[in-house]
Formats: C-alpha cells, structure tokens, sequence
C-alpha cells in the first residue's frame, strides 16, 4: 500500500529521441482510501504523441511542467474533430473515466508533464465534473500578503470521487502549518521554492503523496514564496483495511 512517500523529480529529464515519449514511473498501487493510484512524469518529444484517443477506467489529471502541448479530448478513438487545448506551465487538463484523450507536441523543444490516475472499488457515478482545462496562473499573479494563503481551483465531484478538490498554495517564507491528519489522501506538487515535510525537502518539480490517516505538516525552508499545487482524493466511502 502507498503511504507517504517523497519523490524528486530533477528537470531536465532525458528524452526519448528513438521512441519519442519516455515515462518515469513515481509510484502506483492501493492507498487507504483508493483502489488504485498512480503517479508519473513523462517527457514527449516534438512532434510526437504517445497514443491514439484511448480511454480506461481511471480518472486522470494532466499537469504541464515544462513546455507547450495540445491536449486532445475526443467523443472517441475515431472522433473526426476532437476538442483541442493548448496547456502550457500554469494548466493542467482533467479527464474523467472513459473519457477519450491524448496529448500531442506540436513545439519544436520536449515537453514534460505529470499525471495522476485513479480509480476506486465501487462502480463510478453518472455525471461529475467533465473533462476539462483548468488554469491556476491568475492565482499566482495577484499578491497575497497572507503567511500562507491557499487559493481554490477546483471542488467538485467526480464519476469515482465524491470530492476532487485543488488549490495552489502560497507559503512565506518560515511559514507553515501544524501535523494534522486527512480522512482522504492528498498529493502535492511543488511549483517553486523550497519546503520540508514529513522530514524531508522539496524542491520544483518534486511530489509528495499523503495516505488518508498519515500525519503531515510542511514549513518554508528557504527564503522565498515557496508556491505548490495541492489535491485531494476524496471518495464516496473508505476502504476497509
């Protein structure tokens, strides 16, 4: 089972120039509160693309890190005219279960993005939120003065989860918050700045996974606005461990 766990993710990651698309596994397996979760960074060459539309049965969120794409979402594997958004650093993408999509480079340099799928035991909801792109720059334009200031994105239920919640956080430095414990699991991205958390430093483009029921807090160990990405995995009922 995923517990905490910390894992570092040093850009630039080597490209596949031969196949085109690389994928570096972070981690995947049961949680405490979902049948499946998984993690990983991949980088994709220009002009490449690493599949066809295809659709599987977990949700996914998409997060650029460095570069430009197109995010494809289509009705399905053969859709004709398929809906296109450009995500650049600052967007991700959100797609629900079964929902058709893939991701083209249509930039002359790599591009390198982050996914996160997850699916639960129980069969999925009709409804929830559609795919879509969200954009979280706004939030990091306008000043906030407070020590640390989180700033929703997105709250909303899904076809698998009775919550989704994201927001990005601004954390002063020396700032923090007290060990606490969530009944859901939480993964967080680093976007800029350095933090400790559950003894360990992170750093841009580092994650950090938090089990539903594990004790975590986290403190600005550097002297800038450290700013990340946080989401929260909340669904309909827990798993009997």
């Amino acid at each position: 089972m995923i517990g905490c766990t910390v894992q570092h993710v040093g850009l630039p990651l080597a490209e596949d120039k031969i196949g085109g698309w690389i994928p570096y596994p972070l981690f995947d397996g049961l949680t405490p509160s979902l049948a499946f979760m998984g993690c990983h960074v991949s980088v994709l060459s220009p002009g490449c693309c690493p599949h066809p539309p295809h659709s599987h049965v977990e949700e996914e969120l998409l997060i650029i890190l460095d570069g430009e794409a197109n995010v494809e979402i289509a009705s399905s594997a053969v859709d004709p005219s398929p809906r296109v958004e450009a995500l650049t650093p600052g967007q991700f993408s959100y797609y629900p279960a079964w929902q058709h999509h893939t991701i083209r480079n249509r930039s002359t340099r790599p591009v390198t993005y982050m996914m996160f799928k997850w699916s639960v035991d129980t069969p999925g909801m009709t409804g929830g939120l559609p795919a879509g792109v969200f954009d979280y720059r706004n939030q990091l334009a306008t000043e906030d003065f407070r020590e640390f200031a989180p700033r929703t994105l997105l709250d909303n239920p899904t076809g698998w989860l009775n919550r989704l919640h994201c927001h990005v956080t601004r954390l002063k430095p020396g700032a923090g918050y007290d060990p606490h414990v969530d009944n859901y699991d939480v993964a967080i991205v680093i976007l800029a700045g350095k933090v400790e958390t559950i003894g360990q430093v992170l750093e841009p483009y580092d994650v950090v996974f938090y089990g539903a029921g594990e004790l975590h807090g986290m403190c600005n160990v550097s002297h800038e606005t450290a700013t990340y990405l946080v989401f929260e995995f909340e669904p309909s009922g827990q798993r009997d461990i």
